[in-house]
């Protein structure tokens, strides 16, 4: 490959790719500099510029080729041309591949960071944050771990369990605020069996997700209730029987003692859960001292919907971003509030 061609192809990479890394810069300060979703997707459009997002490796990978090829060739004919000429130039053309290829890292990282940034402006979601009502100098894992502790239904998995990811956010619902925090909770139980031994020999684990919510300064009704599970456990351990028997079939009701249970459990109470447990999977708590409230299901309130494309482009990547949804979630937060209203 003549050298001029070389210099040629080096100088259109470098300046393409340095248009790239121009609108990386941008998108992060676009991101930073947001204060709602539609500020970010305004922005994108128009561009008024370069609007390609990806970068230019084809020379790079041109030259690692050629050098891989220059190795092995010189290895076919080390006998006539000493093999250390071969593996030089081969090892250059690598070298200089290295240094000039660009990887697609930054690019995934802003992106990344724009779709969290629509989330957090579009659903007020606040990722690994605590609720405002708790003080910004509380440890978040002793914070949660209070709140595991405080729950019987985070006792699940036999290998191991944790809450893996959770968001802060409030709810409004007719002038009352509602501090909350959504998590994704994961366990594993391990299989085993004894061997000839009497050992024993783990088969498989098995990996189960959750998701829920703990709702603050909500009264104290000392109550679980579950359409996943005939028994709970301790303080929850008295079965309640609604009057209606459909209602019965469909849900379990557990409290600490059966007069508490026939003071909270109104009518209306049994139908708003009946309601509630016609669209979810799950269980949940009205804790007996603390003002809290918990959910956990099998619906995965934290799933992002999105058209799935490859961005390459900045319009591209404004197309992403606005079809970004979670269906769920906004169904759920409707349902959840319509229930403790």
């Amino acid at each position: 490959m003549p050298i001029d061609t070389v210099q040629h192809f080096m100088h259109v990479t470098t300046h393409k790719n340095k248009q790239v890394m121009h609108n990386v810069a941008r998108l992060w300060t676009i991101g930073q500099q947001a204060k709602s979703d539609q500020d970010i997707l305004d922005a994108l459009h128009p561009w008024n510029d370069n609007k390609e997002l990806y970068f230019y490796n084809n020379l790079p990978r041109l030259l690692f080729i050629s050098g891989v090829l220059t190795c092995l060739f010189g290895w076919v004919i080390h006998h006539y041309i000493p093999f250390i000429l071969s593996f030089s130039t081969g090892a250059l053309c690598c070298f200089l591949a290295y240094l000039i290829y660009e990887s697609d890292e930054p690019i995934n990282e802003v992106i990344a960071f724009l779709e969290e940034r629509i989330m957090l402006l579009r659903y007020d979601l606040h990722f690994n944050k605590m609720p405002g009502h708790i003080t910004t100098t509380s440890n978040s894992i002793l914070v949660m771990s209070k709140l595991r502790q405080a729950f019987p239904l985070f006792s699940q998995g036999n290998a191991s369990n944790e809450i893996v990811q959770f968001a802060a956010t409030t709810w409004h619902d007719d002038g009352t605020e509602h501090q909350v925090l959504i998590f994704h909770y994961h366990y594993v139980d391990e299989l085993s069996i004894h061997g000839v031994d009497l050992k024993k020999q783990k088969i498989k684990d098995i990996h189960t997700d959750q998701w829920g919510v703990f709702i603050f300064q909500m009264p104290p009704l000392g109550f679980a209730a579950s359409n996943k599970h005939d028994q709970f456990v301790y303080p929850y351990h008295q079965k309640w029987q609604s009057s209606d028997i459909l209602v019965n079939q469909k849900i379990n009701i557990f409290g600490y003692e059966q007069h508490q249970l026939a003071r909270t459990i109104s009518p209306s109470q049994t139908l708003k859960l009946s309601d509630f447990f016609e669209d979810y999977n799950g269980d949940l708590i009205y804790h007996f001292q603390e003002n809290i409230f918990c959910y956990c299901g099998d619906q995965n309130l934290l799933r992002v919907s999105h058209r799935k494309r490859e961005i390459r482009d900045i319009s591209t990547l404004r197309g992403h971003l606005r079809t970004l949804t979670m269906p769920e979630y906004e169904k759920f937060k409707q349902s959840m509030l319509k229930f403790i209203s």
